[in-house]
């Protein structure tokens, strides 16, 4: 047989083993905004709406590591960040919606030109038939730290795999794999800075 008919019978042959379908993020690009203004970012503390109350950290986490590995700017190291953020909301809770005014002073404190926001709206292991795959859904901001106005957002949601791996393709078992997929498909709708 040639080389396209064996790629087609493995490529069928996938379909039923739980390879999900890849559909691309929605997105938002602010066709005013000067994107390579943003030479220093920081991350805030995504929102978590799942069940697991810590799935904004981790998934936060992974997108911090993703930003870095894109190039897009200069990240300001989490642990500096958070700090400033506490001075800043002074004793204010931590989801409590940001003020412009408490932006620009993030801002300034922390030599940024923009931050990331995002909200974890889906983390979790869920059933799918015999087979436990894990689910992200995940939408993410890069905000004009001055004006609060939103610049760029995209928004995904993603299943893991089950059954079978073929050669490995597409095959994502872990929360930890589902993520970085995510954040760096995400991350790829990005312009560069």
């Amino acid at each position: 047989m040639k080389h396209t008919t064996w790629f087609s019978i493995l490529a069928l042959a996938a379909l039923p083993l739980g390879i999900p379908a890849c559909s691309g993020p929605s997105k938002f690009v602010d066709p005013e905004a000067d994107i390579p203004f943003y030479e220093v970012v920081g991350v805030m503390p995504f929102n978590s709406l799942a069940q697991d109350g810590a799935a904004g950290m981790r998934v936060a986490n992974v997108f911090f590591t993703e930003l870095l590995e894109r190039h897009f700017a200069q990240v300001v190291e989490p642990g500096q960040f958070q700090a400033h953020i506490r001075d800043v909301r002074s004793g204010l809770p931590q989801d409590a919606p940001w003020s412009t005014q408490d932006l620009a002073k993030l801002a300034e404190k922390a030599g940024v030109q923009g931050v990331f926001e995002g909200t974890v709206r889906e983390y979790g292991i869920v059933q799918q038939g015999r087979d436990a795959v894990p689910v992200l859904s995940l939408e993410i901001h890069l905000v004009d730290a001055t004006t609060g106005r939103v610049v760029w957002s995209a928004s995904k949601t993603a299943r893991g795999s089950a059954g079978v791996p073929i050669l490995g393709i597409g095959k994502m078992h872990t929360m930890g794999e589902l993520t970085s997929g995510v954040c760096r498909e995400l991350l790829s709708t990005l312009p560069k800075g």
